[in-house]
């Protein structure tokens, strides 16, 4: 099994051009820890079986070269059962942080009922100010809010490690056909130069366009952004205080005292 995964890891890594130290970087581990999958030396874990499968456009079946339900038991053999159920379910979870910062085409994840990780624009503010990550990527979506219009953009398109500028509509509509905005949050683990998202669904009538925003402030700005009064926004009960506050450094704050209110998004329980 450890040499399948290995010879497979090692095809898709020859087939893409890139070097033992370009995956290594971007699943931000060692060089020498790839080339030992690659021998066979060793296993990658969970999380790196299911970066690299979605890093490689392939299902996991195909990475670990193994078709056979069941296939986490022997992969994983000897963690316990439950364990692995658990590491199963986190992942799972996990994974829709994962679609959009290094996909070629977001309309096919929006079409697919994906969570995009996304600028967005109201009037002339761009939420977040700063967003990067070596595991999570930048956002390559942008959602502009602007004059009763929403735009939504491909602004980047991933090409080996790097994401190139493009410009791409992937939707345009009037504020009107909107039937309501969701909002929610997420925390995460992981280094992307903060620790917690703003989720944001934004439903039409044809479509769920699924946002996550690498800030909280984005949150606030949507409660109190003026073309919004007339437009349905659902958020729990447990954050509707927080967001009325009309101080946003106040209103985040009150946010993150609530923490345990707040579902794991991606990365490992600390």
């Amino acid at each position: 099994m450890s040499l399948a995964v290995g010879k497979q890891i090692k095809k898709f890594r020859q087939e893409q051009k890139l070097s033992q130290q370009e995956l290594a970087d971007y699943l931000n581990i060692s060089r020498q820890t790839i080339s030992k999958w690659e021998l066979g030396k060793s296993l990658p874990d969970l999380e790196n079986v299911i970066l690299l499968a979605e890093y490689f456009n392939v299902s996991v079946d195909v990475l670990i070269g193994y078709k056979k339900s069941g296939f986490l038991k022997t992969l994983f053999e000897g963690r316990k059962e439950k364990e692995l159920i658990k590491m199963a379910k986190d992942t799972e979870q996990n994974r829709t942080a994962l679609y959009s910062p290094y996909a070629q085409e977001i309309d096919t994840l929006f079409a697919q009922g994906k969570r995009v990780n996304a600028f967005l624009k109201l009037g002339e503010h761009i939420y977040p100010e700063v967003t990067f990550s070596r595991v999570m990527g930048n956002a390559n979506c942008l959602c502009s809010f602007e004059d009763g219009k929403i735009v939504i953009d491909q602004i980047g398109v991933f090409k080996v490690l790097v994401n190139i500028p493009v410009e791409k509509q992937i939707a345009a509509f009037t504020l009107t056909d909107v039937k309501q905005i969701n909002l929610s949050f997420g925390k995460y683990y992981r280094h992307i130069g903060g620790d917690f998202v703003t989720l944001i669904d934004v439903v039409t009538d044809n479509q769920i366009y699924l946002l996550w925003v690498n800030s909280l402030k984005v949150a606030h700005a949507i409660w109190h952004y003026p073309q919004f009064s007339s437009t349905s926004i659902q958020v729990t009960k447990d954050f509707e205080q927080a967001l009325s506050i009309e101080d946003e450094e106040s209103a985040v704050e009150a946010i993150r005292t609530q923490e345990k209110l707040i579902p794991l998004f991606y990365g490992k329980q600390q």
